[in-house]
């Protein structure tokens, strides 16, 4: 499992990577695209984006994105599946173009951009943390 804490990627491409389970801390990312690559379960640790970080056709299916800083950064096409976005800046973070419907931490997607077509899918994803659940509408009572 790849542990990566520390440092600066700039212009680098991953295409077709297997990084599953890898754990990227406390780095900064400058133009780096990770194309057709399965990230699921990778932790992602205080990672900020200084510049483009494209992530295009990826799993990042359970990923965790806590205290990062993905402002402008790039999910097209992304399996997003029960992934994790914690605390940390999403300021024009591009997720048009993926399923929402399963991920969790949709409060703190402030300022993300979305297509109007995404906000059933989210809905749908803050109905599932918040544990809501929805009465019967022909059960009175």
């Amino acid at each position: 499992m790849l542990r990566w804490t520390g440092g600066q990627l700039a212009r680098v491409r991953f295409d077709g990577c297997k990084l599953l389970g890898a754990r990227l801390a406390d780095m900064t990312m400058r133009s780096v695209v990770f194309s057709g690559c399965k990230l699921d379960y990778a932790t992602f640790e205080r990672v900020r984006a200084s510049g483009p970080v494209l992530f295009i056709g990826c799993s990042l299916r359970e990923a965790v994105f806590t205290g990062c800083n993905l402002a402008g950064c790039l999910f097209d096409e992304c399996d997003l599946t029960a992934a994790e976005f914690g605390p940390g800046t999403y300021r024009r973070c591009d997720l048009r173009g993926n399923d929402l419907s399963a991920i969790s931490g949709v409060p703190h997607l402030k300022q993300a951009v979305l297509d109007q077509a995404q906000l059933l899918q989210l809905a749908v994803a803050l109905s599932a943390e918040l544990g809501v659940t929805f009465g019967d509408e022909d059960h009175a009572g």
